[in-house]
């Protein structure tokens, strides 16, 4: 059940940052409901947001809200430009704690999502110069990469899926009828991505990888990317930042935010190459981790949840456009830069 916020609650905790709501609303994700509180103040309007963990991690709240506030400062210390400003409370942290649940206060970003060519490309330059922050640290040792230790986890989920979908079919006739047009399909898919991701010189840029750090934001959807008034991108919702796979990041948003346009992919391709060039070996890679039916997998995991049957619909319509895109990519893959 989502939780909600009484006024004498939201006034308590916006004071901690320095500001006195004059009018505040709760606000619900596409995931959530009352994801974010909208507070306006006489110095502007701001977004508090009760920071929610991720079960995939097995560090608790306070832990993740920690590190997510201390990549936060390091792109702050790095300008990285293409995020909202978060306040410090008093005590000069990003954050606070009210009643057992992390809170964080961040500049409300007041605009439009993505519309056009030019916005995707904006934002493939976005994400390039996150991927491209110096962290500043270095890993030591034998430890996996980012992408291997992802890849690790999409793995398991593609065997969970390969049983659960086989159970699941046997007495749920939406499922079965999916599994039957499009189950052979999803097979074929995960077996030609996997296969790829064993190329030599894809093994020998994990061994690459893992010599150093590098960011990403985890969450590159549709609702989290804005256009401000003033013609700016803006990536919102940095919950999820942390070390890991640059690959992984793109393909996810590539899959997120273009929806299975052509011009959309190219454009976000295109920004971010300009900002972060691909060798041949990691626009494979990408093109591999973007060829994984990852929300099929999604869809078995709870399929009594009306928006993972929703999945199964989108699906059978975006099948012909997905396959189209799986082709662009293969061909982006293949070209040699000159």
């Amino acid at each position: 059940m989502a939780k909600s916020y009484t006024k004498a609650q939201i006034r308590k905790i916006t004071s901690r940052f320095g500001l006195i709501p004059l009018k505040s609303s709760l606000v619900s994700s596409l995931y959530r409901k009352n994801a974010v509180i909208q507070v306006k103040t006489k110095k502007g309007t701001y977004a508090l947001k009760p920071f929610s963990r991720t079960k995939m991690v097995r560090s608790n709240t306070i832990q993740q809200m920690e590190q997510a506030a201390s990549m936060i400062r390091l792109l702050k210390k790095r300008k990285y430009s293409y995020m909202p400003a978060w306040l410090p409370t008093h005590s000069g942290k990003l954050w606070t704690l009210h009643q057992g649940t992390p809170f964080y206060m961040s500049q409300w970003i007041k605009g439009r999502g993505l519309e056009n060519a030019e916005d995707f490309e904006k934002l493939g330059w976005a994400l390039a110069t996150l991927h491209a922050t110096s962290t500043g640290l270095y890993r030591i040792g034998r430890g996996k990469s980012p992408t291997s230790q992802q890849l690790k986890i999409w793995k398991k989920q593609d065997r969970l899926f390969q049983k659960k979908i086989k159970k699941i079919s046997r007495h749920d006739t939406k499922y079965r009828n999916w599994y039957n047009t499009h189950g052979k399909d999803c097979q074929r898919l995960s077996r030609r991505a996997w296969k790829d991701l064993q190329d030599t010189s894809i093994v020998k840029l994990f061994q690459k990888e893992n010599r150093s750090h590098a960011l990403i934001h985890s969450d590159i959807t549709i609702p989290n990317v804005m256009i401000s008034d003033n013609g700016q991108l803006k990536i919102i919702d940095w919950d999820r930042v942390k070390v890991g796979s640059v690959y992984a990041d793109l393909a996810k948003a590539l899959m997120n935010t273009t929806q299975f346009n052509p011009e959309f992919v190219q454009s976000l391709l295109k920004g971010y190459q300009k900002r972060k060039p691909l060798s041949p070996t990691e626009r494979k890679m990408v093109t591999a981790l973007y060829t994984l039916p990852r929300e099929a997998w999604h869809a078995s995991l709870h399929p009594n949840r009306s928006r993972d049957r929703e999945i199964l619909d989108n699906w059978g319509h975006s099948w012909p456009l997905r396959l189209q895109i799986i082709h662009i990519l293969q061909e982006w893959s293949m070209y040699k830069r000159k």
